[in-house]
């Protein structure tokens, strides 16, 4: 039995828990994410989910442009956008009927995004 002094190298990396509760959500709720996306932005939501999945894809911490695109993705499900006369989807937003049963799933999303995104930082 022997035993190795550790000696850190730079290709041990570091991962915040709270980052871990972010990778571990977005994973668990990836495809109701990109319904949600879908639905709310169409294509620029689906555009939006496929780059927040490319970029969580890549080794390493969160990088800014990842940390951006969550914020964009947060923004659509708490639907900031919605009577933003700048956002060229706004027609998205109207198809919704507050008495729809997704209505509250989509909150229940946007509330666990924003407390995995809140854990994060």
């Amino acid at each position: 039995m022997y035993h190795k002094k550790i000696i850190p190298n730079a290709s041990v990396q570091i991962i915040d828990v709270g980052e871990i509760a972010l990778r571990a959500f977005l994973s668990t709720h990836d495809e109701a994410l990109g319904h949600a996306a879908d639905l709310l932005a169409d294509r620029r939501g689906a555009r939006l989910i496929n780059a927040i999945r490319d970029s969580l894809n890549q080794p390493g911490p969160l990088t800014r442009r990842l940390r951006r695109l969550l914020l964009d993705l947060r923004s659509l499900l708490f639907l900031d956008h919605a009577y933003d006369e700048y956002w060229d989807d706004a027609e998205c937003f109207v198809t919704l009927d507050p008495d729809d049963p997704i209505v509250p799933e989509l909150c229940r999303l946007a509330d666990g995004l924003d407390n995995a995104l809140r854990g994060a930082e």
